[in-house]
């Protein structure tokens, strides 16, 4: 996993078994809502055994790991902080 080359914030998805029966539409509607679409890379990975808190996600280059029941609270932690600075 490696940053973006502009220095925008890369999240990655798991695309392990559980994290695809289980995924939800909250990153969508969060990339919608603060129009992130051009500045939040969103790759696949494949399954990084965390499937107990499936969905999960890891936010570069924070290094942060963190299932989808926190995906608002990293959005105005980490990214929408770093996009306005």
């Amino acid at each position: 996993m490696e940053d973006s080359e502009d220095g925008d914030p890369v999240l990655y998805r798991c695309n392990g078994a559980n994290c695809r029966k289980k995924k939800g539409k909250r990153l969508d509607y969060y990339i919608n809502k603060y129009d992130l679409k051009d500045k939040l890379d969103v790759e696949i990975i494949g399954c990084n055994d965390r499937c107990e808190q499936a969905p999960v996600y890891h936010l570069d280059p924070d290094n942060i790991w963190f299932s989808e029941k926190d995906l608002g609270k990293v959005f105005k932690s980490y990214i929408l902080n770093r996009n306005h600075r």
